[in-house]
C-alpha cells in the first residue's frame, strides 16, 4: 500500500474514534484521564436535611421592599467547631421608621408538617418579656411579639420549607408585618435545601 494510502487510513481510523497513541510527555501534560463524576456530584442538591445557603437566601432581599430601603447587611461568620444554619441580617429604613430583617434557615426539622408550625385557633398570650400572637396565615406561622425591652416589636414568619423572616424594630406590628410580607414569600418557599 502506498505511504498515502496507509496515512489516509490512519487518519479515517484516528476521526472515526479508534484509539491514538500518544507519546507519554504529551499523557503527562494532559494530567490524568477524565472519569465518570462520582455519584455524589451527579445528585440532585435536594436532600432531605440539607441546609439552605448564604447565596440562596440573600437572593430573595432586594434594595427596597415597598416603600422601605436596605440600607446594610451583615452575614454573621460561622464557627468552625459549632456550624449554624445560614442566616442574613439586613437593615432597612422607611421615613425615620428603623427595622431588622433577618431571614434564616431554621432547619430541616422545622419543615411542615412539624412541631414548629402552628395549628390550632390564634393564641394570644403574656409572657415575662411582653406579649406574644402566634397565628397560622395560608401555609406560615406568624408570631407577633411585644417586648418591654428594645426592639419592642417583632414579626416572625416561618415558611413551609423552614426558612425563618424575622423583621424587629421600634415600630407598629403592621409596618413590620409589610416588611416581612414584601419578600418573594412563593420564590423563598420555592427554594430547595442543598444536600448533606
Amino acid at each position: 500500500m502506498p505511504r498515502r494510502s496507509i496515512a489516509a487510513f490512519v487518519m479515517g481510523w484516528a476521526l472515526a474514534g479508534g484509539a491514538t497513541v500518544l507519546p507519554s510527555s504529551a499523557v503527562a501534560a494532559a494530567g490524568p484521564a477524565a472519569s465518570n463524576p462520582a455519584r455524589s456530584t451527579t445528585m440532585a442538591m435536594n436532600e432531605a436535611g440539607g441546609a439552605f445557603t448564604v447565596a440562596q437566601l440573600k437572593g430573595l432581599v432586594g434594595d427596597h421592599i415597598g416603600p422601605w430601603k436596605q440600607t446594610g447587611i451583615d452575614v454573621p461568620l460561622e464557627s468552625r467547631a459549632l456550624p449554624q444554619p445560614a442566616s442574613v441580617v439586613y437593615g432597612f429604613r422607611h421615613g425615620k421608621q428603623q427595622a431588622t430583617l433577618t431571614i434564616s434557615d431554621g432547619g430541616a426539622e422545622s419543615s411542615a408538617p412539624g412541631p414548629a408550625h402552628w395549628t390550632g385557633p390564634p393564641n394570644r398570650r403574656k409572657t415575662d418579656e411582653g406579649a406574644e400572637f402566634v397565628y397560622r396565615e395560608g401555609r406560615h406561622t406568624v408570631r407577633e411579639i411585644e417586648r418591654r425591652e428594645p426592639p419592642s416589636r417583632e414579626v416572625v414568619l416561618l415558611l413551609a420549607n423552614g426558612i425563618t423572616v424575622t423583621a424587629a424594630g421600634n415600630v407598629e406590628a403592621k409596618a413590620l408585618k409589610g416588611l416581612v410580607e414584601g419578600l418573594p414569600i412563593d420564590a423563598a418557599e420555592a427554594l430547595v435545601r442543598s444536600a448533606k
